[in-house]
């Protein structure tokens, strides 16, 4: 078992299973997170791995460095077996935000999917898996648990994008035709669609 903790591109793996690398493994009892966390910044290591033979407690004990937010997303499929994309900043993204005060993570992904899409009729198929990236915001690190759910859509609508959250187009994309959008996206989403390809297998 292991968590995979991407910041930018590169990656921090908490693993209990020594064989998953051979090299930059630490003892995730002897480290220092803030300067793993700054030689992943500057290039000088390409990815960590993290070995404690207690996964679930270097999980928790890692949470406890950074102020932890919780959002929820979706990947939505249409009819026509293509994917709902939104473009900000860049890049391909998928559609998801913060979870608000007392909303589960389902009712979180559905608002957001149709808050920064425009789309209305959408339904949850399942929970697909829970992807986790560092950033730093208001000079805090902050750890964030995104919870996805593979969904569909129930009937054809207009795409709107929601443009005061920076979202300058949302489109229906064939991944397996054009790969353009996960070349251009970020790890955790091509981590999505893996994990979803494994699940159709």
């Amino acid at each position: 078992m292991s968590y995979k903790v991407y910041i930018f591109d590169k990656a921090i793996t908490i693993t209990d299973n020594l064989n998953e690398s051979k090299t930059n493994v630490y003892a995730f009892s002897s480290i220092d997170l803030d300067d793993i966390i700054n030689k992943l910044q500057t290039n000088i290591l390409p990815e960590v791995f993290l070995y404690h033979p207690k996964i679930e407690e270097a999980w928790q004990q890692f949470q406890t460095h950074f102020d932890v937010i919780e959002a929820a997303g979706g990947i939505v499929e249409n009819d026509e077996k293509k994917y709902l994309f939104i473009y900000r900043n860049g890049k391909w993204d998928l559609p998801k935000g913060k979870m608000e005060k007392g909303e589960s993570p389902d009712e979180t992904a559905i608002r957001e999917v149709k808050e920064e899409c425009g789309i209305q009729n959408i339904k949850i198929e399942h929970f697909l898996l829970d992807t986790y990236h560092l950033f730093t915001e208001n000079k805090k690190k902050r750890l964030k648990i995104t919870h996805w759910y593979k969904m569909s859509e129930q009937e054809k609508s207009p795409l709107i994008p929601q443009t005061e959250e920076g979202i300058e187009r949302v489109e229906w994309l064939d991944i397996k035709n054009d790969d353009l959008p996960l070349h251009n996206s970020y790890e955790n989403i091509k981590l999505l669609f893996s994990d979803l390809n494994q699940l159709k297998r």
